[in-house]
């Protein structure tokens, strides 16, 4: 029915990175082209980063949106605008950043995004993971990989000029981004100011070698995943969720904050996944490559869906 896993408030800053040419067109009868409509726009809030630039004229006009809700070497986009009107949940869906960029095919759940309708979402980092995947329940080797401040790959993805979503029976719809580098780099200066806002030094996240570790995270995710809101059982609503805790040194709790990523309705929690960890979370701190402890902050992913 449910699952918990891993992983706004007024904006403070609005910066426009760069101008662009704007004109939707078919350059290929058998593929929908847009191109830029507006430089982009960077929000920052007190919880997040935001990214987007519009695409397209008119009735076409389609928007990409990056967000990110804590520092990562991945960020969610979202592709909404009439091309994707015609796209199905449910069925697996393609995507292809061009010249080194991620691809991949997921199935899709559907969104909506405010007045641009139907809405494609998935997380990635954008340029080609060339490391070896680690095997499934292997543990972190933070030796190796210490945490420190993740952050995206701007430099690898300057090559990067377009997005193509794909769907079997559908046309496939490329945005010509122009290059991610400069949009990415922001994000980037935009996660770090952002973990200052939270109250923390930068430089000593930059020394956390092995993040903080639920270590009786089933215990936890069962605590939150019983408090499904009966409204929202009732009418089979799903929702996914960012929490983020800052972690003292001894591997207690300072705060929590939970966010509603999608806005969705019969999903009042009371604040409950905080509690459930502050109950029952036991957390081993953030350490450093010398083994000191160290403040640091959390994130997870939280998401509730209808079993099938």
């Amino acid at each position: 029915m449910r699952s918990l896993v891993k992983s706004i408030s007024p904006l403070l800053a609005i910066t426009c990175l760069t101008a662009a040419n704007a004109a939707s067109a078919k350059d290929d009868p058998e593929i929908v082209v847009l191109k830029p409509s507006s430089p982009w726009n960077l929000d920052m809030g007190e919880h997040k980063c935001r990214i987007a630039r519009l695409f397209g004229e008119g009735e076409n006009q389609t928007i990409f949106v990056i967000d990110q809700w804590d520092p990562s070497k991945t960020a969610q986009w979202t592709v909404a605008g009439p091309a994707l009107e015609k796209y199905r949940n449910g069925r697996d869906t393609g995507f292809e950043f061009s010249e080194g960029g991620d691809a991949g095919e997921f199935e899709l759940l559907g969104s909506f995004f405010g007045e641009f309708g139907n809405a494609i979402q998935y997380s990635s980092g954008f340029v080609a993971d060339e490391e070896e995947a680690s095997e499934e329940g292997e543990e972190p080797d933070y030796v190796a990989n210490p945490r420190s401040l993740p952050e995206l790959d701007a430099k690898g993805a300057s090559a990067i000029e377009w997005l193509t979503i794909s769907q079997r029976g559908r046309t496939p719809v490329r945005l010509h981004l122009g290059a991610l580098d400069a949009p990415l780099s922001a994000m980037n200066v935009c996660m770090e100011n952002l973990v200052e806002f939270w109250g923390f030094d930068i430089a000593e996240q930059r020394t956390v070698a092995s993040p903080p570790e639920v270590t009786n995270m089933k215990n936890v995710a069962r605590e939150v995943a019983e408090q499904y809101p009966n409204a929202a059982l009732n009418r089979g609503a799903q929702a996914d969720f960012h929490i983020r805790l800052t972690i003292d040194t001894q591997g207690e709790i300072e705060n929590c904050v939970l966010l509603n990523q999608t806005a969705a309705e019969d999903f009042e929690l009371g604040g409950h996944p905080c509690t459930a960890f502050e109950r029952y979370a036991k957390i081993e701190p953030a350490r450093d490559a010398a083994g000191q402890p160290v403040r640091t902050y959390l994130t997870n992913r939280i998401v509730y869906r209808m079993g099938r």
